[in-house]
């Protein structure tokens, strides 16, 4: 017979079930419904929106294969199989198009939310229904963009959190009723199914079932101070925990051997830099475009669940929340793990963090004004950085964008596709371009030798070589491949696509070269021997690349480092297409120059998209590395090269792959504005100088005409930027290239200077009465 409970004893905190009925309005099926359809919509809108990056073409690749093949493809691999196994079993009934796949992702995260309010009616019962926690924790997740980021990925980590978040439910009811005294079977098998799910889904999994176990424990400390079957109680849970190690055991001996081959995380990270950076990606997730300044956001997303932890810590159902959202943390520092590759695994600490920010108001007076401001602030941050995500196309690697790129400019004949790493195959497999494709380097380390030989041999014959180079750290960390592409090709595009860089080179193939005499100097030590190009004038069309080789030396040894700028200039002497590096491509730096010997050094000048049509002067300079001042030469402080003849490209080109740093797609009257750049003249390779007032703000507009063009279009159409009490109006790409000329749906840029006078940093621009606000200008 159990002994009663001694006097002094905390009480039980557990309520009967009935009084989870009990809920006021607030917490209705209506208001539910709602935040789940709102939850939805955010989850499956713009599936496709996004490229497939490299780690989701290999989930697209083993959803193709057999259940006993992703077995032996995972056994090598440092995921267990149990994900693409269902993920299978979903792209049977779906398909295995971008947006199916990523729809599982999407249904998992739906489903996290609705687990999650009702981990939160449970608390609510708990703290007699003071707060809405159940709700705003719910509302919390819908909005999170950690969890809309990873619910709109086709990998395994959306289906870990749900896996995590049903043991911690089934974990709380588990807890409530043995502390009531009432049969615990259905929360234990709920226990035993999502354990056995989350080991099948990814190797992090056994941190939960720690933390698990460290809150069921801390029940169990008042189970035996009441006297309440501690013993049968704690045998019921081992024995729940050894079924879920069953329900694994076929893949055990693997799991060992994967861990033990776990590959390397990042960095040492300090504990404030790492708490930071869990905070970080707690309310932000991968995201990029993030609000300034960040501080007030991460110092609340520190608070609220801090405040959470202790407006809970007298209940043991409360207490559970805080192993569950320290132990995903404590794993990545006691892996190193925060690098970007693996800030992922903080996803199983999400549902406790929504959970304890939505509790903190149970501190104050008056609970429910504190939820409401919980929303409203989680509204307000969302608010804040989802319209970027949903139309940013660089939000993941963006090989979609690569590839439309390299299929409306790339020729299967003469051009090669080069990925720098083993992953990038599968994705670029799924997006197809009908190019050849060569990986290297092929081996990890790479051999040298025999990687420079298979480049070599690739890229005979070939025109254009478009690198994908992803993970270059760990893929090449020595630069074999890029140098040697630095060294013997013409640098064009470069692009960044996410985390992918996205390089066009071009080979110098039939390139003629012309002495000076006598040869230019630049200073008194350096001179220029002679220039090489393919024509002169060359002819290129907007967005490929004007080559041009130059050949250097010096008459005595340098100490001071310099920079080779190669400029366009157009007729205003704006500078239209520009290309700084130092020479060859950075291998051969002016410090390091012997006398008196030739130095090669290849320029591939990439021609802004929308350039217009016209006759452009190419220009050389020198300039010190450190103060940016140029070496004097005998025509002024650069020298001019000949011209280049910019023409019209033959095909439309993907927009996606443009670097627009602010993307507008706003249409003013017959025109669309696409985007623009905006900075202090001068400063493109720092747009966030802050500008002074008597300073020249450089703007670069990018427009598109329609199409078809209209019967009434225009043919001097022109435009208006002010700033301040600053203005400037003419046409849209100055008179140069009047809309006369354009083409239907052409993209066209014009750039312009404008004087900052200091009295307003919001730039207004006006076409036909239409207006658009750009940015503030940094100040």
């Amino acid at each position: 017979m159990a002994r009663p409970i001694a006097t002094g004893t905390r009480p039980n905190t557990a309520l009967p079930a009935q009084h989870l009925r009990h809920i006021p309005t607030l917490h209705s099926r209506y208001w539910l419904i709602l935040l789940l359809l709102i939850a939805a919509a955010l989850r499956f809108y713009a599936l496709d929106g996004s490229s497939l990056w490299s780690d989701e073409g290999n989930t697209w690749a083993l959803v193709q294969r057999s259940f006993a093949q992703i077995a032996r493809d995972a056994a090598a691999d440092i995921h267990p199989p149990g994900y693409y196994w269902l993920l299978k079993l979903w792209a049977a009934l779906f398909g295995s198009s971008a947006a199916a796949l990523r729809a599982f992702s999407a249904l998992a995260g739906l489903l996290l939310v609705m687990v999650i309010y009702a981990i939160g009616r449970r608390i609510d019962a708990l703290t007699r229904n003071r707060a809405a926690i159940a709700l705003t924790a719910a509302w919390l997740a819908a909005i999170n963009p950690f969890q809309l980021y990873y619910s709109q990925e086709a990998r395994m980590y959306l289906l870990l959190a749900l896996a995590g978040a049903g043991l911690f439910w089934a974990l709380l009811l588990w807890i409530e009723r043995e502390a009531a005294g009432q049969p615990v079977t259905a929360p234990a098998a709920w226990f035993v199914v999502c354990g056995a799910l989350g080991l099948w889904t990814h190797y992090s999994f056994p941190i939960l079932l720690s933390a698990a176990g460290l809150a069921y424990l801390w029940h169990w400390r008042a189970l035996l101070r009441r006297q309440q079957q501690p013993t049968r109680a704690i045998t019921r849970y081992i024995l729940a925990n050894l079924a879920v190690i069953l329900a694994f055991a076929p893949w055990l001996p693997t799991a060992i051997n994967r861990v033990l081959h776990w590959p390397q995380g990042g960095d040492a990270t300090s504990l404030a830099d790492g708490l930071l950076l869990s905070l970080r990606t707690l309310t932000f997730g991968p995201l990029r475009d993030l609000p300034s300044p960040l501080w007030p956001w991460l110092l609340v997303a520190a608070a609220l669940p801090l405040l959470g932890i202790i407006a809970l810590a007298r209940y043991p159902q409360g207490i559970a929340l805080a192993p569950w959202l320290l132990a995903p943390i404590s794993l990545m520092f006691g892996l190193g793990l925060f690098s970007d590759a693996f800030l992922k695994f903080l996803l199983t600490a999400s549902p406790a963090w929504v959970l304890l920010c939505a509790a903190a108001p149970l501190l104050l007076p008056r609970p429910r004004w504190g939820n409401a401001l919980v929303a409203i602030g989680g509204i307000t941050l969302a608010a804040s950085v989802l319209p970027s995500y949903y139309t940013s196309p660089t939000v993941r690697d963006n090989y979609a964008g690569v590839a439309a790129y390299v299929k409306a400019v790339g020729d299967p004949a003469s051009d090669l596709v080069l990925l720098n790493a083993p992953g990038q195959g599968d994705v670029w497999s799924y997006y197809a371009p009908d190019l050849p494709v060569i990986g290297l380097p092929q081996s990890r380390p790479p051999d040298p030798a025999a990687t420079l030989a298979h480049l070599e041999e690739a890229v005979q014959d070939r025109r254009h070589v478009f690198a994908l180079f992803w993970a270059t750290d760990e893929a090449d960390p020595d630069r074999i491949v890029e140098s040697w592409l630095d060294q013997h090709a013409f640098r064009g595009l470069e692009s960044w696509q996410g985390n992918l860089r996205f390089v066009v080179y071009t080979l110098p193939n039939q390139m003629s070269c012309t002495d000076l005499a006598p040869p230019i100097a630049f200073g008194e030590a350096i001179r220029l021997l002679a220039q090489c190009q393919p024509d002169l004038p060359q002819r290129i069309p907007a967005g490929q690349v004007a080559l041009l080789g130059l050949q250097w030396q010096t008459q005595e040894p340098l100490t001071q480092k310099y920079k080779v700028t190669v400029q366009l200039l157009d007729t205003r002497n704006q500078v239209i297409a520009q290309h700084d590096a130092a020479p060859a491509g950075g291998s051969l730096p002016t410090n390091t120059w012997q006398p008196n010997t030739p130095i090669t050094d290849n320029h591939g000048l990439p021609i802004p998209f929308g350039t217009p049509p016209g006759l452009y002067q190419l220009i050389v300079a020198l300039y010190n590395d450190e103060s940016g001042a140029r070496l004097p030469t005998p025509a002024g402080d650069s020298y001019a090269l000949g011209e280049v003849e910019v023409v019209r490209p033959d095909r439309a080109l993907p927009l996606d792959v443009l670097d627009i740093p602010h993307r507008l797609d706003a249409q003013l009257g017959p025109v669309t504005l696409v985007g623009y750049d905006a900075y202090k003249k001068g400063h493109s390779f720092a747009p966030e100088t802050p500008l002074q007032a008597g300073d020249l703000v450089h703007f670069t507009l990018y427009w598109q005409a329609p199409d078809p063009l209209p019967a009434e279009w225009p043919a001097d159409l022109g435009f208006t930027i002010n700033v301040g009490d600053q203005s400037l109006s003419t046409l849209l790409a100055g008179g140069d290239y009047p809309t006369a000329m354009w083409q239907s749906g052409e993209l066209v840029r014009g750039e312009f200077d404008l004087l900052f006078d200091g009295s307003s940093d919001r730039p207004t621009l006006e076409v036909n009465g239409n207006h658009a606000k750009l940015r503030p200008l940094p100040r």
